[in-house]
């Protein structure tokens, strides 16, 4: 059966089944000059090269999309007189790529689903490079130092490969200038060094979750990180001791084996307003609400599916909206003063006795399904802001089994 070639085109036009050794680069010639994005499938050739990629049309305003998907190719070469403004390669054999010097054009390149073992060296090449991306590839480790003199980059996204190592060897000069994102999510690492990452003077979001992460090294310093994701790793403990984090915002540490808070957390990262700890193995003891009720800033915290087995706020007058501690093994809570819309979800714990010190019982406690104890007021007329009159209830909860 012979496939042909077919050119469709609207808003975008999109090319299939194209042989251009057979049928020439003639199609191209029918593409119209108003199109911004070009969809390559099933693109038969082993090497993209110049001879193709150089005869793309340029758009009225000069930019241009390309997009080429499900073809064997294994190797590029991009040449420094390609028009291409950006460019995804998506499901393809590609195991090697060679840049030209001093292209002017490429700001966006994406490679997901290749056989990539590595970052070509020649990525440094890409002058105006904003945004690089190898997904879903084989690249097993990582020298920083490739992208550090690329001035306009601002994310490198490294997600679901196999990256066992990151190096960097520093050089001389202004390095990583506008860069604010990284993504090293869904990798193999198993420690990391944080001064790696203290040069980066715009840096706002650090990727490291799902990885196999058992420890950090160096001390975390920068003014700028706003997101520090660590989810999904095997830390048994962390310290945070000499890092600076004065812009941390957003903290996640979900599903490790923490048994406690991580140490000097509430020295260095003083206006964390949204931290998870969802699923580690947190206990009561180590001074947790202690040393919490110091990050003033805390909005929403989230302790649920800890060994946690009381909630103890002395003297304290929270600034949280919400806490949500449901599925731990917790006997005793004491809610102090909070501000209003202040709500605690506590559903599938093992709660014995409350004490709270905000009348507003029912807009507090939001969620108390499947909890041992019903609780109501003991004296409307008496009340005197601790008075809870709780009684057992034996019924079995099968929600939480």
């Amino acid at each position: 059966m012979v496939v042909t070639v077919m050119l469709e085109c609207e808003n975008a036009c999109t090319i299939s089944n194209w042989t251009p050794g057979v049928e020439g680069l003639s199609v191209l010639n029918n593409i119209p000059n108003n199109i911004q994005h070009i969809h390559l499938r099933y693109l038969n050739i082993t090497t993209l090269d110049s001879d193709l990629l150089d005869r793309m049309k340029i758009s009225n305003d000069e930019t241009f999309h390309a997009t080429i998907l499900h073809s064997p190719i294994q190797q590029v070469y991009l040449s420094s007189r390609t028009n291409i403004t950006s460019l995804m390669l998506l499901d393809t054999n590609i195991s090697h790529i060679e840049i030209e010097p001093h292209n002017p054009k490429l700001e966006i390149l994406t490679i997901m689903q290749s056989r990539l073992r590595s970052v070509p060296d020649s990525i440094k090449q890409l002058a105006v490079l904003q945004a690089f991306d190898i997904v879903q590839s084989l690249v097993d480790s990582v020298d920083l130092s490739l992208f550090c003199k690329l001035q306009r980059l601002q994310v490198i996204n490294l997600m679901q490969n196999k990256i066992t190592f990151l190096n960097y060897s520093r050089t001389s000069g202004v390095e990583f200038p506008s860069l604010r994102v990284i993504y090293l999510a869904h990798n193999q690492l198993t420690t990391i060094s944080m001064n790696d990452f203290n040069g980066m003077k715009s840096l706002n979001i650090l990727d490291l979750s799902n990885n196999s992460l058992y420890n950090l090294e160096g001390q975390l310093r920068s003014s700028t990180l706003t997101e520090l994701e660590l989810s999904h790793n095997r830390f048994t403990e962390l310290s945070c001791c000499g890092w600076n984090l004065s812009s941390l915002m957003i903290l996640n540490i979900n599903n490790n084996s923490l048994q406690r808070l991580p140490d000097c957390m509430e020295d260095t990262m003083p206006i964390v307003s949204y931290l998870s700890l969802v699923s580690n193995v947190l206990s009561s003891d180590d001074n947790i609400w202690d040393r919490l009720a110091r990050l003033t800033q805390l909005t929403l915290l989230d302790l649920s599916y800890n060994r946690l087995t009381s909630m103890v706020w002395d003297n304290v007058t929270l600034s949280t909206r919400y806490i949500n501690i449901r599925n731990n093994p917790m006997k005793y809570l004491n809610i102090p003063m909070a501000i209003d819309g202040f709500n605690v979800d506590m559903g599938c714990t093992t709660i014995e006795q409350l004490e709270l010190s905000s009348r507003s019982f029912n807009n507090t406690l939001t969620g108390t399904y499947c909890i041992p104890i019903r609780c109501s007021w003991h004296s409307e007329v008496a009340y005197n802001g601790n008075q809870l009159k709780c009684d057992k209830i034996m019924e079995e909860c099968k929600m939480c089994v």
